[in-house]
């Protein structure tokens, strides 16, 4: 789930939350983002919940058996769909997977609202009304279902994505890795006889900490000297009117250049180029471009970039 753009965009919220505080507190703020990193486990989590809350709420209000509801061979084969899946029958029948849905987390049930207006959606989609005709017994028509469901609410439903806004502020930088790893899970049930492969949080979760946590506290430490060398840069430029953003972003890539002799340079400018055009202004990344670019000539040539290790002797 976690990879390093992830990770940078993390340290970037966290610089902006400290820099803007009025008390400076690195020891809360490395708090802070030790709990933003970890946190995107406890989401992987939410979403996965949610589709066994979501079932039980079809089978508590959408049952056509009901003396209230229509039981016409449509609804009962809406409701066979939405009320139960062999992929999810699968993730509860094993001990691993199961824990996974006992973990305390959001309760969806708590808004049946909600879980009404996806109910909703859901029925009015294309791909649905395709399936809905097919047996949802079938195992491979089970997978390919619940997949497209979280597809669905992860992409493009709005209600689902208020939702989340609403819940966990970093939810629009998790949803994708989060998507990525149910999908990894889901297709890890190739058959009612696959074991489920869990997820890693991270391949190498304690050098990926280290290096938030070296990123971010270095970022702190060295802030008033980065600045100035990049004030030095853009002499038309008042420091105060460039984009606190911006700033920040090149005070990282700097970090990076300097501090961390593994990552090669391109990686470090072409994903602080990536985060400028997402959370900055539209002409921001053209600019840290040339100042970074700048810069990073000087830093060479004072012999303050080394880069060790196969393919990263400059």
């Amino acid at each position: 789930m976690l990879n390093r753009r992830l990770i940078r965009v993390k340290v970037l919220q966290a610089l902006y939350s400290y820099h803007q505080s009025e008390v400076k507190d690195l020891k809360s703020s490395q708090k802070f983002l030790k709990k933003s990193v970890l946190g995107i486990e406890d989401t992987f989590i939410n979403i996965l919940q949610f589709s066994n809350e979501f079932f039980e709420y079809v089978k508590r209000r959408h049952n056509p058996s009901d003396k209230h509801l229509s039981s016409t061979h449509s609804e009962m084969n809406k409701f066979r769909w939405l009320s139960s899946n062999k992929v999810l029958d699968n993730l509860l029948s094993f001990e691993q997977t199961a824990s996974l849905f006992n973990k305390p987390s959001m309760n969806w049930n708590s808004d049946e609202d909600f879980l009404n207006s996806i109910y909703k959606e859901i029925c009015s989609r294309e791909w649905f009304i395709e399936l809905v005709e097919t047996n949802p017994d079938d195992f491979d028509k089970a997978s390919l279902f619940i997949q497209k469901m979280y597809k669905y609410l992860i992409e493009i439903s709005e209600n689902f994505d208020a939702r989340m806004e609403e819940v966990n502020i970093h939810w629009s930088d998790e949803k994708i890795p989060v998507l990525k790893s149910i999908e990894k899970l889901l297709k890890s049930c190739g058959s009612e006889n696959s074991t489920p492969e869990i997820p890693l949080l991270s391949k190498d979760l304690e050098d990926d900490m280290e290096y938030s946590e070296r990123l971010f506290e270095t970022c702190v430490l060295r802030h008033d000297e980065l600045e100035k060398m990049i004030s030095i840069k853009t002499p038309e430029w008042d420091p105060k009117r460039i984009a606190r953003i911006d700033l920040y972003i090149m005070v990282m890539a700097l970090v990076e250049f300097t501090e961390f002799p593994s990552i090669p340079v391109k990686v470090t400018i072409n994903e602080y180029l990536e985060l400028a055009k997402i959370y900055s202004t539209p002409q921001s990344s053209k600019f840290i471009n040339g100042i970074l670019d700048k810069m990073l000539n000087d830093l060479k040539s004072e012999g303050k970039v080394v880069k060790k290790g196969r393919g990263l002797v400059e």
